[in-house]
């Protein structure tokens, strides 16, 4: 999870999983705000372990790709063996259609919040609506890159994932959309930011 606020509101970036409480609170509190102050929420896909907290900011404004909304509602199953086993084990309770306040949209797009913008990049493959979102400088790639000790970045890891040759292609493709000199920063959803070097483009593509 990742917190900002901005001109028109607090602003978050996926919701955790695991003791998400704890991580929320302690980031909130950084910015004197509560989940009751979160005015956005930007979901990189609808994986269970990137929604847990959606129920301590009903208020919000969810943003997320089209393709990924079905399963957002819970009426789509991931294709991944290893997410559709956990929800087999412990189902989750996803929001009903009509339950949160969503925004979805169906190519690269810019939402602008006061004096920042947020900007939206579909990369599919992953999840069919997976998405990375660049906010001042850091790009947020939810699990189209992971990253290993051993194995540095690579794209989206097999058995999590739906298509893992086109979350490839879908990276190779992201690259040239991204604004000249607009990315500082690369970060992966569970583990790891780095600085956005062609060193770690190159490691990616590796």
């Amino acid at each position: 999870m990742f917190a900002a606020r901005t001109g028109a509101g607090v602003a978050v970036f996926d919701l955790g999983w695991w003791n998400y409480e704890r991580g929320l609170r302690r980031m909130l509190q950084g910015l004197e705000a509560t989940p009751r102050d979160v005015g956005f929420v930007f979901l990189t896909h609808a994986h269970r372990d990137h929604l847990a907290g959606w129920r301590a900011m009903r208020q919000a404004t969810y943003y997320i790709a089209a393709p990924e909304l079905s399963r957002l509602t819970g009426a789509e199953r991931p294709r991944g063996w290893i997410p559709r086993m956990a929800e087999w084990v412990s189902p989750m309770r996803y929001p009903r259609g009509g339950e949160l306040r969503v925004v979805t949209f169906s190519r690269d797009t810019a939402f602008v919040l006061g004096a920042d913008t947020v900007r939206a990049y579909l990369i599919p493959g992953h999840t069919p609506g997976s998405t990375a979102y660049l906010f001042r400088g850091t790009l947020f790639l939810g699990d189209a890159v992971t990253y290993s000790r051993g194995g540095g970045f690579r794209p989206a890891k097999r058995g999590f994932s739906d298509d893992t040759r086109l979350a490839a292609a879908s990276l190779a493709g992201l690259w040239p959309r991204l604004p000249a000199g607009g990315v500082r920063y690369a970060c992966t959803a569970h583990a790891h930011c780095t600085p956005f070097t062609p060193a770690f483009l190159a490691d990616v593509a590796r």
